[in-house]
């Protein structure tokens, strides 16, 4: 579990809200419920699809800064002798390369709440809610709007799969800290192929809805895909987040392989699916400032795109839509000529993340013996060895005492990444999300429809137009208002 990560999105969500407390009358929005009136939505100024899709792939490597997405294809270039797929893939004939605006409903900088469930309901959301409007609307997420229309569905993430980016696609709560109830409408709802971590959301009751249920590399590897399309798939790897590619051991199955599975079952349903695939964690290496840990994210990510253009090459039934939900701390090689050469390649002999660094280090362990601790875990972690005044800063930022004049930057993690950035090359320019627009790759039968400058909400009308959907039905429940709550940040 990623404290690091979990602080910088605090700063994006408001209170926790029970979803069981929230729904009800609340004032003037019993008022707006009894109009009848449903959330607005953008108007529909896309181009007409020439083709109708089968199949839906939409892949999110989230909070993924074109800085993420450079440094990349750096590390394939330097160390895997090739380009990244991502890269290559606009030169190829039928891709279409967009830029993607993700601000929310309250702000430029959105979390991966709103953003999803832009994708998911196809309007703007404040931060932190799922697929509940500004006015406390529900709105039917894509998923269950795809199985309306008799499509399966299916979400696949390194993150727990009731993070907020899967959740945006097929719940609805107030709150993204609601996964409790994000598990239940997972299951209630009917996803068929569910894989990643969290674990400890999912009851044996829960689990006892699942034809398949499996916990490691070695079940995920056993799965026979024509007999589990018969039913539904549940693949739990991790009980909180699925471990970094560097922290992770053989028994923790890799996202290509979770997604190949994946595909292996949907691609036997009768009138096509719809399927998520998030490499989540490389936001959670953004928000640490970790260089080597956010590369290897984003590498394997990387080669999921490759796995599933295994699936979707020679086909022209499949819409690929490869993107992000936002930039993240726009991270980028900062040291010039052999100097920045030399750092990369330092950089790359790292072999923990700042997550196990944080996990060797308990919260309740007295400042002094965490500071002793330190210099030997980042020399472990990072191949590098902290001098006295670079120990200064950190033993500063330890006690709260402010170091860096960005107070939202005066955490260890981003000061300890500031200090590798003279020994890595990679500086950050925060641990937040950023404004920034966002790269956005589609191929196949809908993908004509996008625009070169595109707005997340319009990508949830190509999705619906591209697979010919009706339009889509409230579910019993969600005519009930749910009480909107303001973020206590403006971040």
């Amino acid at each position: 579990m990623s404290r690091i990560a979990e602080q910088m999105e605090s700063q994006l969500i408001s209170p926790r809200l029970s979803r069981r407390g929230a729904i009800g009358a609340m004032g003037g929005l019993v008022a707006l419920a009894a109009t009848g009136t449903r959330a607005a939505r953008q108007p529909d100024t896309l181009p007409p699809i020439a083709r109708k899709a089968r199949n839906v792939i939409f892949m999110v490597a989230d909070g993924m800064s074109v800085g993420t997405l450079t440094l990349a294809e750096l590390y394939s270039k330097k160390k895997l002798d090739r380009q990244s797929h991502w890269v290559k893939l606009p030169g190829q004939k039928g891709v279409r390369r967009c830029q993607q605006t993700t601000h929310s409903a309250d702000g430029p900088v959105t979390d991966s709440a709103a953003a999803a469930s832009a994708w998911g309901s196809g309007i703007k959301f404040l931060n932190g809610a799922i697929n509940i409007s500004p006015e406390g609307q529900q709105t039917v997420p894509i998923l269950v709007q795809a199985m309306q229309g008799g499509k399966k569905t299916g979400l696949v993430t390194t993150t727990r799969v009731t993070h907020a980016t899967p959740a945006g696609f097929i719940a609805n709560v107030p709150k993204r800290d609601l996964e409790a109830d994000i598990a239940i409408d997972i299951v209630t709802r009917g996803v068929d192929v569910v894989m990643g971590g969290g674990a400890k959301h999912f009851t044996d009751e829960m689990l006892s809805r699942f034809a398949t249920v499996v916990r490691d590399a070695a079940g995920l590897g056993g799965i026979d895909a024509a007999r589990a399309a018969g039913g539904k798939t549940i693949g739990l790897f991790a009980r909180q987040h699925m471990p970094f590619l560097i922290d992770r051991d053989a028994k923790v199955p890799s996202l290509p392989a979770m997604a190949k599975t994946a595909l292996s079952i949907l691609s036997r349903a009768a009138d096509g699916f719809v399927l998520q695939i998030e490499g989540g964690r490389v936001d959670h290496c953004a928000h640490s400032s970790d260089a080597y840990c956010l590369i290897r994210e984003m590498v394997e990510f990387d080669e999921t795109i490759a796995a599933v253009l295994e699936f979707v090459n020679g086909r022209d039934d499949t819409l690929l839509v490869i993107t992000t939900d936002h930039g993240n701390a726009n991270p980028g090689l900062t040291l010039y000529g052999k100097r920045g050469e030399a750092a990369f390649e330092q950089m790359c002999k790292a072999s923990k993340s700042q997550e196990w660094i944080d996990g060797q280090l308990p919260s309740k362990m007295p400042v002094e013996d965490r500071l002793k601790l330190l210099p030997d875990l980042v020399e472990q972690a990072m191949g590098v060895k902290l001098s006295s005044d670079e120990m200064k800063f950190m033993s500063g930022v330890f006690r709260n005492q402010r170091v860096t004049p960005f107070a939202a930057a005066n955490v260890w993690s981003f000061v300890l990444g500031s200090i590798l950035a003279d020994h890595f090359g990679v500086g950050f320019v925060s641990p937040n999300h950023t404004s920034d627009a966002v790269e956005l790759l589609a191929m196949g039968p809908g993908s004509e429809a996008v625009p070169a400058w595109v707005d997340n909400t319009q990508v949830h009308q190509v999705m619906v137009k591209a697979l010919g959907l009706g339009e889509a039905k409230l579910l019993p429940g969600m005519e009930k208002i749910v009480a909107p709550q303001a973020p206590k940040t403006d971040d």
